[in-house]
């Protein structure tokens, strides 16, 4: 009987947000599938590791100390390129053979799976091809960023949208405009867009946030210190239409 490939969600970063079942999954696989971020040469927070790769999924399943043979794949910062897509075909070629010799095997997975995770190419081609393959669910970026400002998503009447970083500033402005909170994910691929509405409407509460879910996690609510910095990969923001009490 074939074993079945669990995606496992790791949640954002700390890892004591790992839920005991992704635990146990993990502490059960043979092998732990491991999709990692390739930076740029040129890119300096890489150079001041001294690395081309940066995983958050390794570091997560380090920490629990898992005896699992862990596979790193470097996946192209351009996710939807053809490059990134390469890497998740070879991803799948591997993960199918692996399952044929009897291998329990997990796939580690930042954040929740099923929030705009590109790894579900991988899980999508795999079921394509016959192979057993389930999900477990794990705490979401956006998630950990509202308790770490202490802020409550949705109240009352009030609708969430969640937006993968590619918004203009007008249609923003509209979706506030109809009490929404407004998440969105990936701000480097709409930094300037969001910069110029943040620095336009002052009347809304708007919280940006670094590295949720890690030690070095920077959270901002001063509109003027929002707009002086620039946006990493690993950012997000929480517009609400009203000012909260501080």
């Amino acid at each position: 009987m074939q074993q079945t490939v669990t995606f496992v969600s790791l949640g954002p970063g700390d890892p004591e947000l790992l839920t005991v079942k992704a635990l146990n999954t993990l502490k059960q696989a043979d092998v732990i599938v491991v999709p990692a971020t390739e930076l740029s040469a040129t890119n300096m927070e890489a150079k001041k590791r001294g690395k081309e790769c940066r995983s958050r999924a390794e570091d997560i399943i380090s920490y629990w100390s898992i005896p699992a043979k862990i596979l790193s794949y470097p996946i192209p910062m351009k996710r939807g390129g053809q490059e990134a897509l390469k890497v998740y075909d070879c991803m799948c070629d591997d993960i199918a053979q692996m399952q044929n010799k009897g291998l329990q095997i997990a796939v580690a997975v930042e954040g929740d799976i099923s929030i705009y995770a590109s790894i579900h190419y991988v899980l999508q081609r795999l079921h394509a091809r016959g192979v057993s393959v389930t999900q477990q669910p794990g705490i979401t970026s956006f998630i950990a960023a509202a308790s770490e400002a202490n802020l409550a998503l949705t109240s009352g009447q009030t609708r969430l949208m969640v937006i993968p970083g590619k918004i203009q500033k007008e249609e923003l402005g509209l979706l506030l405009s109809d009490n929404l909170t407004v998440v969105i994910l990936k701000l480097s691929q709409c930094e300037d867009e969001i910069k110029a509405f943040v620095s336009e409407h002052q009347e809304y509460d708007i919280h940006y946030f670094e590295n949720v879910g890690l030690n070095n996690c920077i959270h901002i609510s001063n509109p003027a210190n929002i707009v002086e910095r620039s946006f990493p990969y690993f950012s997000l923001m929480i517009i609400t239409k009203q000012k909260t009490n501080k």
